[in-house]
């Protein structure tokens, strides 16, 4: 995959205040951002909602609301504010999957691993700090789609869309294990799930544990198992309606997987 695929997403700001006192008020953002506090008593106005919390929260900025936040208590402050922002074509992909989530109430979550987080943002920011190069903007967009996973994870109103996530993955690993002949492109099915390849393969890994290449071959090998064992097909024409374009390569890799050659399979069957 060409790094040039993480091009339709352009960093637009960011910044990393060890203590901040202030409070921001906007409400012309033409971008979103993830606004993220480590420490203090924290202070949030989306339109007419306000919401307090202590420690460890990030939220959501986006274009079309107006936000009014940071210390509740500007005497005491809010410690290790960072922010990255962001817009591009692929944020609309983000919000059309539900990776990124925009809404104007129950907006801070709280998060389970905030020092991991914070890592990872200003992991974030020394990449962007770095002279530009595809390479350091690519690693970049993938943090930043790791940091949406970790906060998705957090957020218990996001339960029900990794539900859905998960349906959407199984209803494709159905498709694959009923047409595993097809010729599967797994970065067209990420971009249909509004998520990077990188990240597609992640969550393809952490719901079924194994990669969609390795899990694809699987579907594979077992419909030619079921046709020696089941039809009077020619080990060819098996090695055809599986997929495979060379027979020598299918008996090859039918043998590495399943410890016995195609022949001797469907003999051990009968």
């Amino acid at each position: 995959m060409s790094i040039e695929y993480f091009s339709d997403i352009e960093f637009v700001c960011h910044g990393d205040l060890r203590r901040s006192p202030t409070v921001t008020c906007r409400s012309d953002f033409d971008y979103w951002g993830l606004q993220f506090s480590r420490r203090g008593h924290f202070m949030l106005k989306v339109n007419d909602n306000i919401e307090y919390t202590r420690d460890a929260c990030v939220f959501v900025t986006a274009p079309g609301m107006s936000f009014v936040y940071g210390a509740a208590d500007p005497a005491e402050g809010i410690e290790d504010k960072i922010y990255i922002c962001f817009k591009g074509d692929r944020v609309q992909r983000y919000l059309a999957g539900g990776l990124l989530i925009e809404r104007s109430t129950n907006v801070l979550i709280h998060l389970n691993e905030p020092d991991k987080f914070m890592r990872k943002m200003r992991s974030i920011r020394t990449l962007l700090m770095l002279p530009y190069s595809p390479e350091n903007h690519a690693r970049a967009v993938l943090a930043l789609e790791e940091l949406l996973l970790m906060m998705q994870a957090a957020d218990t109103s996001g339960v029900h869309r990794a539900d859905e996530r998960f349906q959407a993955f199984s209803h494709l690993t159905e498709k694959i294990s009923s047409r595993p002949e097809l010729h599967w492109d797994f970065e067209k099915e990420a971009r249909k799930l509004s998520v990077s390849y990188a990240h597609f393969r992640r969550l393809f890994e952490q719901f079924f544990q194994v990669p969609p290449g390795a899990f694809l071959l699987a579907a594979r090998l077992e419909k030619a198992a079921a046709l020696l064992s089941g039809t009077a097909l020619q080990i060819r024409e098996i090695a055809h309606e599986c997929g495979f374009e060379d027979e020598f390569y299918f008996s090859r890799i039918f043998k590495k997987y399943r410890k016995s050659s195609p022949k001797a399979y469907r003999e051990n069957a009968r």
